[in-house]
C-alpha cells in the first residue's frame, strides 16, 4: 500500500539551516535536486522559500524517474510532490499499467504571475513556489499518457485514481473539467484555503 502522505508544511520564512536540512531530506529520499537562486519576481506578492531545481527521483523499484522540465519549487513543496510521485504515482502505474513511470512533463514549476494567467488577479500558487502542473507521463515501455487523452479505459482509470488520491498530499487539485485554465493539465498545490490546512479543493 502507498505510504501515508506527509503533513502539508506551514507557511513561514525558513532559515538557511532549514533549507540545508530540507535539501538533505530530498537527497536522502533519492531525489536529485540542487539549490538555486531565487528567481526574479516582477509581482510584489511573488516569492519562493528555499528554491530548488529538481532533476530526477529514485523509485523504490530501483528505476530513476526523469523530470525533464527541471522544475524550480520551494524545497518543502518539493518534498511533498516527490513523495506523492514515489509513493503513489509510481507504484500505481506499475500495478495498473504494467510499466513504471520513466518521466514527467511538469512545466517550470515556479512562475510569477496571477492566477489562471489573468492580469491583476491574486498571485498564483506558482508564484510562491508551492505549485506544479502535470501535462503528461512517459512510461518505461515508451507509452505516453496525456492528461487530455488516454488510449484505453485502464489508462483513464489510472489518471482518475492518481488525481483523486492526490487530495491526500495537496490542498488543491485541478484539471480537465475544473475550468478552462486547467483543461490540458493537472495542477497540484499546497496553498492554504481559509484558516485551516485541512480544507481541500479537489475538482
Amino acid at each position: 500500500m502507498p505510504a501515508a502522505p506527509p503533513p502539508v508544511p506551514s507557511p513561514g520564512a525558513p532559515s538557511p539551516a532549514d533549507g540545508e536540512a530540507c535539501l538533505a531530506k530530498l537527497g536522502a529520499s533519492g531525489v536529485k535536486a540542487e539549490s538555486v537562486p531565487a528567481p526574479a519576481t516582477p509581482l510584489a506578492d511573488c516569492g519562493i522559500a528555499t528554491p530548488v531545481r529538481l532533476t530526477s527521483i529514485a523509485l523504490a523499484s530501483g528505476a530513476t524517474l526523469d523530470l525533464a522540465d527541471r522544475p524550480i519549487l520551494g524545497c518543502e513543496f518539493a518534498v511533498v510532490f516527490t513523495d506523492y510521485v514515489r509513493n503513489l504515482m509510481a507504484p500505481l502505474s506499475a500495478a495498473m499499467l504494467g510499466s513504471p513511470i520513466a518521466a514527467l512533463a511538469t512545466g517550470p514549476g515556479f512562475e510569477c504571475r496571477g492566477r489562471n494567467r489573468v492580469f491583476g488577479a491574486k498571485t498564483s500558487a506558482h508564484g510562491k513556489g508551492i505549485a506544479i502542473d502535470l501535462a503528461s507521463i512517459v512510461l518505461a515501455d515508451h507509452r505516453r499518457l496525456e492528461v487530455t487523452y488516454q488510449a484505453n479505459a485502464t489508462e483513464a482509470l489510472f489518471l482518475r485514481t492518481m488525481r483523486h488520491a492526490a487530495c491526500g498530499w495537496f490542498t488543491t487539485v485541478l484539471g480537465p473539467g475544473s475550468d478552462a485554465s486547467h483543461a490540458n493539465h493537472l495542477h497540484f498545490d499546497i496553498l492554504q484555503h481559509g484558516s485551516s490546512d485541512k480544507y481541500r479543493i479537489c475538482e
